[in-house]
């Protein structure tokens, strides 16, 4: 009888194993830039993320799409993520939600907006997954983000309320008004902007 209830902890012990190790490597597979765009529809935002920092810059750091578009702590909130994020773009993906590039534009805004609420709801929680204000060398930063980050921290701004566009370029007004300014004009009045409506 011992043996027996040896050998089945044993064997729990090896299944258990064999599923933690299946769904970190299902998880690992499905959270890659390759394997979001086997989804054509996906090839659009590809286009305007490979224009922007997270892509390409000065570091040669790139955050792939899962960084910025799903949080990835506590791991149980990941997990769900992944699987939340997942089933809304199967489910676009076979009903045909976003079949032409035409009706990509045309949604562009509102699925930014989307993004744009919920990272400040959750004040910016995937931004901060490799960016601490703590960490911050201000010293080290233009004049115009130096002044827009010390504004914000004094302000207890999130992220996205002056970085709105980080991610896949300027859309609706931000994409009328972008290159007519310079970095401190741009900066100044976005700050401008998000303190006011703090009011």
């Amino acid at each position: 009888m011992k043996w027996a209830a040896l050998g089945l902890v044993a064997v729990g012990g090896v299944i258990g194993l064999a599923v933690a190790g299946a769904t970190t490597t299902v998880v690992e597979k499905t959270g890659t830039n390759e394997f979001c765009l086997a989804c054509h529809e996906m090839s659009w935002p590809q286009e305007t993320y490979t224009q922007q920092a997270h892509y390409k810059n000065a570091s040669g750091v790139r955050a792939p799409c899962i960084t910025c578009h799903v949080d990835s702590h506590p791991w149980t909130d990941y997990l769900w993520g992944k699987a939340t994020a997942g089933a809304k773009d199967v489910w676009g993906h076979f009903t045909g939600e976003l079949s032409t590039r035409e009706e990509y534009d045309a949604k562009r805004e509102e699925m930014s907006e989307q993004v744009w609420a919920y990272l400040e709801r959750t004040d910016s929680e995937t931004c901060r997954t490799c960016h601490d204000e703590a960490a911050m060398a201000l010293e080290k930063q233009s004049q115009a983000a130096q002044f827009a980050h010390q504004q914000a921290q004094g302000a207890n701004l999130t992220c996205i309320a002056c970085h709105k566009g980080i991610g896949h370029g300027p859309v609706g007004d931000q994409a009328a008004s972008h290159g007519h300014a310079n970095e401190m004009a741009d900066l100044a009045g976005e700050l401008a902007d998000v303190l006011g409506s703090q009011k």
